[in-house]
């Protein structure tokens, strides 16, 4: 995982958004190896472990633990995808979870963008998405980064039953920032929760393309309080 993501990461367990304390015992130059990483908040404690970093809510199961299914999606066209996305280089993280995992680390290499993974149905990630400027993390059906963390996201989960989907992509969607943009399968409908926060751009037989257009909230800043007059 990379360093620079730890500034995007968030306790996945249900309260108000909190930034994650690191212990780092071993790195390779930005990327971390083994790590643990806990919540101030609720004293939940998550892993990195050879490079991959571990995340789920008590209630949740790993997803990348679940049982195999097929995915709904050949394997993503990078050109297409990128043109999808619509991101070239940068600092803010692309995620691609799911079938676009995939194509991670060909991601990175084609834009130039640091790229977070999110496998599915698999142990461990597969040695393909494994890159430099990737960051796999495993979750559960909440995505452990802050709003607007993300500048774009593509999500092939439509192997999840409905509503681990539709939770999934939610989160997802929270995580993008304003006007980046979210690509999945046409088996994936866009959740209820987020409509009148996206809309869409384009729509073949095969994906959607989704543009956030609100800015979802997230860590508040504390002030001091003025001093009595």
């Amino acid at each position: 995982m990379q360093r620079d993501l730890l500034d995007a990461l968030r306790c996945p367990a249900p309260h108000e958004e909190s930034w994650l304390v690191a212990m780092v015992h071993r790195a390779d130059g930005a990327t971390l190896i083994e790590a643990d990483l806990a919540c101030p908040v609720c004293g939940a404690e998550y892993a990195v472990t050879q490079g991959e970093a571990w995340f789920h809510a008590a209630q949740d199961r790993v997803l990348s633990t679940m049982p195999a299914n097929a995915s709904t999606t050949p394997l993503p066209d990078v050109e297409r995808l990128a043109a999808q996305l619509g991101v070239m280089g940068g600092l803010a993280p692309v995620l691609l979870a799911g079938g676009y995992a995939a194509v991670a680390a060909d991601y990175a290499a084609l834009t130039g963008a640091p790229v977070v993974a999110v496998p599915t149905a698999s142990a461990s990630a597969p040695l393909a998405i494994r890159a430099v400027d990737v960051s796999v993390l495993h979750v559960g059906l909440q995505l452990p980064l802050g709003a607007s963390t993300l500048a774009a996201a593509a999500c092939d989960v439509a192997h999840l039953v409905p509503d681990d989907a539709a939770r999934l992509l939610a989160s997802i969607a929270r995580a993008v920032r304003a006007g980046g943009r979210i690509v999945a399968p046409v088996s994936q409908e866009l959740p209820a929760v987020l409509m009148g926060t996206v809309r869409t751009l384009a729509r073949d037989e095969r994906e959607w393309v989704a543009e956030m257009t609100a800015k979802s909230s997230g860590l508040v800043a504390l002030r001091r309080s003025p001093p009595p007059v």
